[in-house]
């Protein structure tokens, strides 16, 4: 059976587009400033932020909605279609590796909301590449998460095109934004 292994933040769903906006309005009504919003972390916020504001945005605001993200409609349609043909869907994220973040203890559950299958889940993972030995294929957004498989692993790589991998360029690495190519690219 071969396996995928999937991150979920910006992968299956658009986690910083949906904080962006959530962060912009902690910013302006919450803390009176109007910081720029830096979109291109996993938990959007302002690089001036203090290390306790960032700590409250977490715990008040990215612990409470990362359950309403929404998914990717794609991403459902596609991963369904790999688990029917018999794939093992592994999700694999760094959810939780920081001491204030609780979103890995709520994956399940977001799974499951979103009628998402899988057969395992790897939580507070920032080396990746070190449960890919096995994995046919890897699925993430991060450029050094997928360069570290590639060098590391005979995994696949596929990067999931964001605004911070946009102009990013390797031709071992098959990038892409939708999930029907993933699908494509798999099965072919």
């Amino acid at each position: 059976m071969s396996k995928i292994a999937i991150d979920i933040d910006n992968t299956i769903c658009d986690t910083s587009d949906f904080f962006g906006p959530i962060a912009e309005n902690y910013d302006r009504n919450v803390l009176h400033k109007n910081n720029i919003i830096n979109y291109d972390k996993i938990v959007p916020r302002s690089d001036n932020w203090s290390k306790e504001e960032l700590a409250y945005f977490i715990e008040n605001y990215f612990n409470k909605e990362s359950i309403n993200i929404p998914i990717k409609e794609d991403a459902v349609i596609y991963i369904n279609k790999f688990k029917e043909l018999g794939y093992e869907i592994i999700f694999i994220t760094n959810r939780g590796i920081k001491d204030d973040d609780y979103t890995d203890l709520i994956v399940p559950e977001y799974l499951e909301k979103n009628n998402i299958p899988y057969n395992s889940i790897i939580t507070k993972s920032n080396d990746k590449y070190m449960y890919l030995d096995d994995v046919d294929y890897f699925i993430d957004d991060a450029i050094r998460n997928c360069e570290e498989a590639l060098e590391k692993t005979n995994t696949k790589v596929i990067m999931m095109e964001t605004s911070k991998t946009k102009d990013y360029e390797n031709n071992k690495i098959f990038k892409t934004s939708s999930w029907k190519e993933i699908f494509n690219y798999i099965t072919r």
